[in-house]
């Protein structure tokens, strides 16, 4: 990644060049993770987009936001790493011990073999907001074949409709929002749950243009589905969203820690890829350092940016995006 001190400068340069006027003053990222060093399997560490992290604990992110938002009021919503290889229990513990439900918000990791009773116990002890499923914990030998409906079983979508509950969903299966039975399965989720909250993560996992090209038009009539930006990086795929769904179920997500990791996503004939200047398994990289790079997390915000300014839009809308749109949903939830 270079030297330290002159990643930092230029990432305050890009910031008070092109971000500073255009960030509101206030802002809430739907999308961040969390975790204690009690986690992770002893000895192992979490791949954040190249650097590895034993722990990324409230501490630090609060310093990250200070940082990379400088004079800003920022909130968030947190959840911790969902994998089955790590603690689940012990990270949705340190995250509800470390969210006061003013600033920091939290959702609990749900895998959907445990018993409804035991989430709906948790989750008001805890004072989640909502839950956060993940592909993986299906368990099946290919991933690529999980679906929604296994990822939230009945048991666990009745305690999130009962208690209005969010959900932060990564869809699965390799198609991702070109894929017909996930937008079919979107659809029923939020037809048969109105009280629940479905957040789809990272605009669908749609970081690519022809992602999100008349899908989301299937989708947008739906009053209580919700998409947020998270590791976007692609203007015209922000655009699109911005021009499709309707401007209060927009929010701004950033995928901290994984986030402020020095790279950007690029579209590459109908597919995306990371590049960064560390090895990492997700990504190319830029082993000889041929290109200066700022993080992701200021690469989504220039996209943000430019999809706004192409589109016109208001600085209610900016404003209602970063900030507004999310403390609504949040009010909202949990009841």
């Amino acid at each position: 990644m270079g030297d330290e001190q002159a990643w930092r400068k230029r990432n305050r340069e890009i910031w008070q060049q092109e971000l500073e006027a255009f960030v509101p003053r206030r802002l809430v990222d739907v999308h961040v993770h969390v975790f204690n060093e009690a986690s992770l399997p002893a000895g192992e560490a979490f791949p954040a987009g190249g650097p590895k992290l034993r722990s990324y604990d409230f501490s630090r992110l609060r310093a990250d936001l200070a940082e990379v938002f400088p004079g800003r009021e920022t909130g968030a919503v947190c959840f911790g790493l969902p994998f089955p290889e790590y603690d689940r229990r012990e990270n949705n513990r340190y995250v509800a011990d470390g969210c006061d439900d003013r600033r920091l918000w939290a959702l609990r990791l749900v895998d959907p073999a445990e018993d409804p009773r035991d989430v709906r116990r948790d989750v008001i002890a805890g004072r989640f907001r909502g839950l956060k499923p993940y592909p993986n914990y299906v368990r099946k030998a290919d991933l690529g074949q999980v679906e929604i409906d296994e990822m939230l079983p009945q048991g666990i979508m009745e305690v999130a409709d009962a208690l209005e509950l969010i959900i932060m969903l990564h869809i699965p299966r390799r198609g991702r929002l070109e894929d017909p039975l996930n937008r079919e399965q979107i659809r029923r989720l939020c037809t048969r749950w109105p009280g629940a909250r479905i957040i789809l993560a990272h605009v669908g996992r749609a970081y690519y243009l022809r992602g999100a090209l008349g899908h989301l038009e299937e989708l947008r009539d739906l009053p209580n589905l919700y998409f947020d930006t998270a590791m976007v990086n692609h203007a015209e795929v922000l655009e699109h969203l911005f021009a499709t769904v309707a401007p209060d179920r927009v929010l701004f997500g950033s995928d901290i820690p994984i986030a402020l990791a020095a790279g950007k996503s690029v579209e590459i004939n109908h597919q995306y890829a990371y590049i960064t200047p560390v090895p990492w398994e997700l990504s190319i990289c830029d082993a000889e350092g041929r290109v200066a790079y700022t993080s992701f997390l200021y690469e989504e915000l220039r996209a943000i940016r430019r999809a706004v300014e192409r589109l016109g839009l208001s600085r209610e809308f900016v404003e209602g995006f970063f900030d507004g749109n999310a403390r609504r949903l949040l009010g909202a939830a949990g009841g």
